[in-house]
């Protein structure tokens, strides 16, 4: 798991407003929406773009809004 996103669970559980399952779930979703970005800076280069300019912007951009999505509903779920 990436340094960031472990300080992050760390800060989630440390406020107390979501269970474990459900920090653990988002956390999976962060890993997950790293790991499709970094899938999509090598994409970009592969099409002979830069890793890191505006097309792997807006893609990981939707890809965030997704990730959102899906996070809003694990913290909107009564456990």
């Amino acid at each position: 798991m990436r340094k960031d996103i472990m300080n992050m669970k760390r800060d989630m559980l440390r406020a107390g407003n979501l269970t474990w399952k459900q920090v653990s779930n988002i956390c999976k979703l962060e890993e997950q929406f790293a790991d499709e970005c970094d899938e999509i800076a090598d994409q970009c280069e592969a099409e002979g773009y830069p890793s890191h300019g505006s097309n792997y912007d807006l893609q990981c951009e939707a890809a965030r809004q997704y990730y959102d999505e899906q996070i809003a509903l694990i913290e909107n779920r009564k456990e």
